[in-house]
């Protein structure tokens, strides 16, 4: 039984309170007129937030010679792309940070699945010269967003979920949305949108596992779209917070072979092993926001 979509999307009420101060951030630094002393009395608001932000930046993963000691002087050492990658990455983790029951995530699985896309949606954007790595960062965070609200509704209909997969022989998404009445990643979207994300990062969170119907679509940034698909099936292959829909992902090489020669065929045994060296980045990175 198809459930209501508006009551639904009722749900991310209670999730945008954890998010609410990365989208003024995000919202403030779209805005050319931004200076230092907006984003760092925004930032300051949050106490949780500015004790966090400080000691990312003081760990060894930016060895900046003097310590950091105000949100003023942590921006102006990491600057606004950092800033904004650095502000979702922190809030995301309370959300993200927890059980997924309808999934089968354990507390823990889905933040270091998420942290995991973001770093490998990173180097990826950066092998193909993408001019906004720090963007492919905070879209493989945020892909999956939509799961943290429609668990709730998977965990009851699992059984007929999985019983339409195996019956008609589709995607876990696909049995979602016609068991449920949407999928994860159409309520993640359709949340980005109620928060004013960018809609380059909405239409990511939309189409991250339907790459060729974004094309279709006509969506604005199809590079984005191809290198967090891609990190997204890099994240499930070496098992980073696999949940129940995982194994029955499917993967468009034609799509991510478009991105150019270094993700063809014949250099991607060389990828993986580039890909697995990101490994202890992605564990420091955890560890820094313990």
């Amino acid at each position: 039984m198809k459930e209501n979509v508006q009551e639904i999307l009722q749900k991310a009420n209670n999730l945008q309170y954890n998010f609410h101060i990365a989208i003024k951030v995000s919202k403030l630094l779209d805005d050319d007129n931004a200076s230092i002393n907006d984003l760092s009395k925004l930032i300051e608001a949050d106490q949780a937030l500015t004790v966090k932000l400080l000691k990312h930046c003081n760990s060894a993963e930016y060895g900046f010679s003097k310590r950091v000691t105000t949100v003023k002087d942590a921006i102006a050492r990491i600057g606004f792309k950092i800033l904004k990658t650095m502000i979702f990455t922190i809030v995301s983790k309370s959300s993200f940070n927890q059980e997924i029951k309808g999934y089968g995530l354990e507390k823990g699985d889905l933040w270091r699945n998420s942290i995991s896309c973001a770093v490998y949606s990173r180097y990826l954007a950066k092998l193909i010269d993408y001019n906004d790595p720090d963007q492919a960062f905070t879209a493989g965070l945020l892909r999956d967003i939509g799961k943290l609200i429609l668990h709730e509704y998977v965990r009851k209909e699992y059984d007929e979920i999985e019983r339409l997969v195996n019956k008609e022989n589709i995607t876990f998404s696909e049995a979602e949305e016609k068991i449920i009445g949407l999928n994860h990643c159409q309520l993640g979207a359709l949340v980005a949108d109620k928060w004013n994300f960018p809609q380059i990062l909405i239409d990511t969170i939309k189409y991250h596992h339907n790459p060729e119907k974004a094309e279709q679509d006509e969506c604005e940034d199809m590079d984005l779209l191809r290198i967090v698909h891609f990190a997204d099936y890099l994240t499930v292959m070496l098992g980073y917070g696999i949940g129940k829909d995982s194994m029955l992902q499917e993967i468009d090489m034609d799509c991510v072979e478009s991105l150019g020669p270094p993700l063809c065929n014949e250099n991607m045994e060389s990828l993986i092993s580039d890909i697995v060296n990101l490994n202890p980045e992605i564990e420091h990175l955890i560890s820094n926001l313990e």
